[in-house]
């Protein structure tokens, strides 16, 4: 099923975009702001904790914040919210500052993702899962300008500081793109839903494996979106999401630090060598998307995982810095599909709450950015970075569990979105 790239549905990459950048500054950022400030690695990963507290907010918060205001008008705020963080980032001294920098980023930040995901579930029905990956792509090639950014300003003397500012910029930028662009709103709430679409055209209901199991009619009023409980499948996908974040988030913050531990190569260029690792989720998000018509969700979800693990594998032990970066790129083309797709399979699960299944979400990313990073740099001052960083495949095989638990029973296919096209046929498998 095609995606139809209206102002809507760019304003949402964009959206979407602005977040990357923030998140994918601050990994590569984290052994510069400790090494600038003489912060301990170890106490230099609370930065990570500030990051969850300001995600876990944003999820507790979001949907009555969305409620009131809607979508677009959200957006706005936390466009502003995430500048100024972004500024106390850049021009405020200490580490506190640091923390509570991130924590109100983070916040406002994060609050953009929710609303960009949520308003491309909404806007393109059975589709949805291909255009949440697409718009995490075009996020991964913004976000992989970061740490060149970083780079850039401190070869030239500027210092980190100096790219968090062209961070606040790009998200004041997004807040006049916002307040000119209408999101796609959910049922019930502004005017107009899906009015970008042809003829307002319900594109059918969210499948998984064949089940209806998400529901957003444009006609439909406010109940269309009850507050029923949440399906058990969802809260098993969100262990997959779980391993899917952590086990990015831990390679972003601490990959430099086990690569120069093993290679023995300088920390600045390993660091640099974080993009590579985003260049790899950016490419395989660029290409999985077209994926999500041939394969099935949970068989790629399966092959993300593998791929993943094989090219951690290499860069857990690679004792040359070319080995090092091989194995980062293999393991960012496994990332790249996880936290879309999971993310994707458990809106699917929550039958037409996606406001509500995405706060959940961004709860569970924020506990997990927190945790993840956290623990592994506790770890690492026990057991060392290497076998710290045991914690990636523990949390790649509980994805795999999770996912096999997260999908339902085998039977024959009803819907376009989880099913593979039959080969040498012109038939669908549902048409007889």
């Amino acid at each position: 099923m095609q995606i139809e790239r209206d102002p809507s549905t760019r304003m949402a990459y964009a959206t979407a975009a602005t977040w990357a950048f923030f998140l994918y500054f601050l990994g590569p950022a984290t052994p510069l702001i400790a090494d600038q400030l003489g912060v301990p690695l170890q106490l230099a990963g609370l930065t990570g904790v500030a990051l969850a507290a300001g995600l876990v907010l944003s999820g507790l918060v979001g949907p009555t914040v969305i409620a009131r205001w809607g979508r677009r008008v959200t957006g706005i705020y936390s466009s502003v919210g995430l500048a100024a963080g972004a500024l106390i980032l850049a021009f405020v001294p200490g580490f506190a500052a640091v923390l509570a920098a991130v924590l109100l980023a983070s916040a406002t930040g994060s609050m953009l993702m929710n609303v960009a995901t949520a308003a491309l579930a909404d806007r393109h029905g059975p589709a949805g899962p291909r255009a949440i990956t697409e718009a995490n792509a075009v996020a991964a090639w913004v976000g992989l300008t970061a740490p060149l950014i970083i780079g850039a300003t401190v070869a030239l003397g500027l210092g980190w500081r100096a790219a968090a500012v062209v961070i606040a910029a790009v998200a004041l930028m997004l807040a006049a793109g916002l307040s000119r662009v209408h999101l796609t709103e959910r049922p019930g709430v502004g005017a107009h839903p899906r009015s970008q679409g042809p003829d307002n055209a319900d594109p059918g209901p969210l499948t998984v494996e064949g089940v209806a199991v998400a529901d957003t009619v444009v006609a439909a009023p406010v109940q269309a979106q009850p507050r029923a409980p949440l399906p058990r499948r969802f809260y098993i996908s969100l262990i997959a999401v779980v391993a899917a974040v952590g086990t990015e988030i831990s390679l972003n913050f601490w990959g430099a630090v086990l690569i120069t531990q093993n290679t023995g190569a300088d920390l600045a260029v390993t660091t640099a060598s974080v993009s590579v690792l985003i260049a790899g989720i950016a490419l395989g998000r660029t290409l999985g998307s077209s994926l999500t018509r041939r394969f099935t969700v949970p068989h790629l979800i399966y092959a993300s995982l593998g791929l993943a693990g094989a090219g951690f594998m290499v860069v857990w032990f690679a004792p040359l810095l070319s080995l090092a970066i091989t194995g980062l790129l293999l393991t960012g083309l496994g990332f790249a599909l996880l936290f879309p797709l999971t993310s994707s399979l458990a809106i699917g699960h929550a039958r037409g709450q996606a406001d509500r299944a995405i706060a959940l979400i961004a709860v569970t990313i924020g506990v997990t950015m927190g945790v993840a990073p956290f623990l592994l740099g506790a770890l690492a001052g026990v057991v060392g970075v290497t076998a710290g960083f045991a914690i990636v495949p523990v949390l790649l095989v509980v994805g795999v569990f999770a996912i096999r638990g997260a999908t339902p029973p085998a039977k024959p296919p009803a819907g376009p979105l989880f099913e593979a096209p039959a080969p040498h046929t012109a038939t669908t498998r549902h048409g007889g």
